[in-house]
């Protein structure tokens, strides 16, 4: 006993010393209060002793630093509450961030999956963040996470990738990657998938829950186009690796442990429902594995005769590696980590998009009526089913400006991947002390009434040549894709699926809201971190042949 509790007085005078660093109050508590009468008794001591480590690791994680004095913040305790209570991004953006735009400029802290950070919301400061990547490279602590918690995320994405990576790791990546998003876009498989989901919507009877059809039909499009696997989802809602794949990307985004990594590790087994979703990513990460291994396999023996345009990304990137430019080949882990972020980026982003682009014509006869006239001037009305060529997808301007407002007001990520500072500079003329955390906050661009004019409406006007958007002091002020050289290099291919499918579903249905949708007065989000996801959307689609 003697020896815990020398033990337990070693880590007192610890603790006293780093409270005491911390420049807190609970010191003077436990000097004063607590310590003189638990000291009567051992075992009050040893239980004084851990109670109070358990508040310091507390303390230590919320506690405000003293290099952000002089920012506005988001105080840590609200945002745990908005947290618990469910709220999602956007209202936490009208909650704490807009009402305090005009007084920070767009510059404030928060309390984030990392700890403190500075979140940007003033346009010429974000373009200063993407565009300075020397001074504001992406943040390293996410890699180092994945080597020291094997959590959720860190196993499924991997050590690093393309999103996370910097100075050559990043350009490794990029270039090998370059080639399969450069190339024409594979409108032959796009077709096949958006006739599959014509299938589906048949086989209803009245209104269509459509982002859950569209977040199958995404799902097939990265199988197919992404590394040449049919996992027929879109036809088989209920079959093995849709539920396997829903099973680990349903719960990745978990705040409990995303912002407690030690949760989903050290403790993992206090949680039996969380070990069943490791134990699904473990199957989907041996998929992938083998996938690779048997895509290496067959370009080996010369087996692939496929077009060039419908080559899948996986064969492009290793051909690619395997090429005499001298580049570095990916090995099948980073292989792995790429197609991952490309699964996920590619997966719900652009179901989200489509969702919520099909929402706002249904809930917009006129606009909706323009956008049909567009799409048969092009396709024509004859009675049967015509997909656009890759040209021809180029011929819907107005298709194409009512997508872009689509992502405005609902944005495939709600904020951008945290840059680090590497040196004290300044954003907006606000100090940032090198080693801040650095967040671009794209739905607080995205809904600024200080940028643009009656933000909430739905306004494809907005990007027409000489709208809003250009007449702007800065484009930044849209960013649904980023910026600069990170820009999403998806962002090309999500577009295109949007536009075959989109174009096709005006030609073939006219769509309406239900009567009784939650709905009818404004789009609504469900309960979700990083990604704003419409809740419970169902469409009415009334074939026009």
């Amino acid at each position: 006993m003697s020896s815990i509790i020398s033990a337990s007085q070693h880590q007192i005078d610890q603790l006293r010393s780093i409270l005491h660093s911390l420049g807190s109050d609970p010191i003077n508590v436990f000097q004063n209060t607590l310590l003189p009468s638990v000291k009567r008794s051992k075992f009050k001591y040893l239980g004084a002793a851990i109670a109070l480590y358990v508040v310091s690791r507390v303390y230590r994680v919320f506690a405000y630093p003293r290099k952000f004095g002089h920012l506005k913040k988001i105080p840590a305790i609200a945002m745990m509450r908005s947290l618990l209570a469910g709220e999602n991004d956007l209202d936490r953006t009208y909650k704490f961030v807009l009402p305090h735009w005009e007084e920070t400029n767009g510059i404030m802290t928060a309390w984030g999956q990392f700890g403190w950070e500075v979140i940007v919301s003033n346009p010429e400061a974000v373009r200063t963040v993407l565009y300075k990547t020397d001074i504001f490279p992406k943040t390293t602590i996410f890699q180092t996470q994945a080597q020291r918690y094997q959590s959720l995320i860190t196993k499924f994405f991997g050590k690093t990738n393309m999103a996370f990576a910097n100075t050559h790791e990043w350009r490794k990546r990029r270039k090998i990657a370059n080639p399969a998003f450069k190339r024409s876009m594979p409108a032959k498989t796009f077709a096949l998938l958006t006739s599959r989901m014509f299938e589906q919507i048949e086989k209803v009877d009245g209104p269509v829950h459509i982002q859950k059809l569209l977040q199958r039909f995404t799902l097939d499009a990265i199988g197919l186009i992404g590394f040449g696997f049919e996992f027929n989802a879109t036809n088989t809602p209920e079959g093995e690796w849709v539920k396997t794949y829903n099973d680990v990307a349903d719960n990745i985004a978990d705040f409990k442990y995303l912002f407690f990594p030690a949760l989903d590790t050290t403790y993992l087994g206090l949680f039996p429902e969380r070990q069943k979703k490791h134990e699904s990513l473990n199957k989907l990460n041996t998929l992938f594995d083998q996938i690779i291994e048997h895509k290496r396999s067959e370009l080996a023996k010369g087996a692939s005769n496929v077009e060039e345009n419908e080559k899948d990304l996986l064969t492009l990137m290793i051909e690619a590696g395997n090429g005499e430019n001298d580049q570095e080949p990916l090995t099948a882990e980073e292989l792995r980590n790429e197609l991952v972020l490309f699964f996920l980026a590619g997966h719900d982003t652009t179901s989200n998009a489509m969702t919520a682009a099909l929402y706002f014509l249904a809930a917009n006869p006129d606009i909706q009526t323009r956008a049909r006239q567009e799409v048969l001037s092009v396709l024509g009305d004859e009675p049967l089913d015509v997909w656009p060529t890759l040209d021809q997808l180029k011929e819907f301007p107005y298709l194409t400006r009512i997508m872009k407002e689509s992502i405005r007001l609902a944005p495939p990520a709600t904020g951008l991947v945290e840059r680090e500072a590497s040196v004290d500079t300044e954003l907006a003329g606000v100090v940032i002390p090198k080693g801040t955390l650095v967040k671009i906050d794209t739905i607080s661009l995205h809904y600024n009434a200080s940028l643009w004019k009656d933000p909430t409406k739905f306004d494809p006007e907005r990007f027409e040549e000489g709208g809003e958007l250009e007449s702007m002091p800065s484009t930044y002020a849209y960013l649904p894709f980023g910026g600069g050289s990170r820009q999403c290099i998806g962002m090309n291919f999500s577009l295109a699926e949007q536009r075959v499918a989109l174009s096709s579903i005006l030609r073939k249905y006219e769509l309406s809201l239900p009567k009784d949708s939650i709905h009818k007065d404004g789009l609504v989000f469900d309960r979700q971190l990083l990604i704003l996801t419409a809740k419970d959307m169902q469409i009415n689609f009334t074939r026009r042949y």
